[in-house]
């Protein structure tokens, strides 16, 4: 037995630390090893509440204004219509009138939980109103005060001009010709925009002449377009063609300068571009 002990207080030598014959613990315990504690107790850590409170109902809304009213609340818990009297030989008499208490009793409860709920919702935006208006006051304070005459006298040699002022409103001259012009110019601007709008309406009905609306007027096309047998147009890439498969090379702007001039065709063809743009000038829309 002498020997176990020897053995067992060698072993609490080797580890480092002192052990007592009172603390008698197993390996799995966390007494097991003695940790240093700090003569400072330490600062119990905030516990960790998991999810998120959701966001409170607001229950005087704005749209319903009449809520801390009496007439609400005769509304939304009336009285009974009509009293029954309860005959006291009626086996659920006791019954009846423990329901009726109840009832009566959460109706008072909601009238009075109502009333000081709206009473503390006052009373909280008035102090939230009230601190509000003090925060605004004391900046207002703290913008308009002067320098202090300390300041004044220890800061730097700095001439009176380049000192910032605390002025409301900066100088502005011309504002009110800067402005008139900035609205006549908006208003040229949607002038514009509105007779654009009013020659592309207008281009559009005239163009609607030869939109295809009709059954009729498809199958013509197709058969136009499309006819029996080969198209002549379609031979070659060289002729001329009514078609989009069969219009050749597009003209280059030389080509199409030269021919104006040195053709009397194309000349012509420029006149008369110049004539239909005098008369939709003259008539106030496409022609």
């Amino acid at each position: 037995m002498s020997l176990f002990r020897n053995c067992r207080a060698v072993t609490v030598q080797f580890r480092g630390f002192a052990s007592s014959s009172s603390l008698r613990v197993g390996p799995e315990s966390p007494n097991y090893i003695e940790v240093p504690q700090s003569v400072q107790p330490d600062i119990p850590s905030k516990p960790r509440v998991k999810g998120t409170l959701p966001v409170p109902r607001e229950l005087f809304p704005v749209r319903r204004k009449d809520k801390p009213t009496q007439a609400y609340l005769d509304a939304v818990a009336p009285l009974p219509s009509k009293e029954i009297q309860i005959d006291p030989k009626d086996p659920h008499a006791e019954y009846i009138q423990r329901k009726r208490e109840l009832a009566t009793m959460r109706r008072e409860n909601l009238h009075q939980g109502l009333k000081e709920l709206h009473t503390r919702k006052q009373r909280t935006d008035d102090i939230m109103m009230k601190r509000s208006l003090e925060k605004q006051q004391r900046r207002e304070r703290v913008l308009q005060q002067p320098e202090r005459e300390d300041e004044r006298l220890t800061r730097p040699s700095v001439t009176q001009d380049m000192l910032p002022k605390h002025t409301p409103v900066l100088p502005n001259p011309g504002q009110e010709a800067r402005f008139a012009q900035s609205q006549l110019n908006y208003k040229n601007q949607q002038a514009l925009k509105e007779q654009q709008r009013q020659d592309m309406l207008h281009e559009l009905y005239m163009n609607a002449r030869n939109f295809i609306t009709t059954e009729e007027q498809l199958a013509a096309e197709i058969t136009r377009v499309f006819p029996d047998g080969d198209n002549n147009a379609w031979l070659n890439d060289t002729q001329p063609g009514d078609n989009v498969w069969n219009l050749g090379q597009p003209p280059t702007v030389q080509a199409i300068v030269n021919q104006g001039k040195r053709s009397d065709a194309g000349r012509w063809e420029v006149i008369q571009d110049r004539v239909k743009k005098l008369g939709e000038q003259l008539t106030g829309g496409k022609m």
